[in-house]
């Protein structure tokens, strides 16, 4: 499921209800409320992958920019 959806549904319940958005966009609002339970772990997984991103980058650029294994040359 697209977390856009589920944004959709946080930014618009005030006005149209969860009810409402959820029989429109057709998802379950089981599955709404879950998403919203489970904020917090995907807001830690994304600073994490965040941190090992900047890490790769920071590793490649160290190395100037190379990629793999060096290529030997035949002699």
């Amino acid at each position: 499921m697209k977390t856009r959806r589920w944004d959709f549904i946080s930014k618009n319940r005030a006005d149209f209800g969860v009810k409402r958005l959820c029989r429109v966009l057709g998802v379950s609002r089981s599955g709404y409320y879950r998403h919203q339970a489970t904020e917090a772990v995907r807001v830690e997984r994304q600073a994490h992958e965040a941190a090992a991103v900047a890490e790769i980058r920071a590793i490649h650029a160290e190395h100037r920019g190379a990629y793999g294994a060096p290529v030997s040359t035949p002699s």
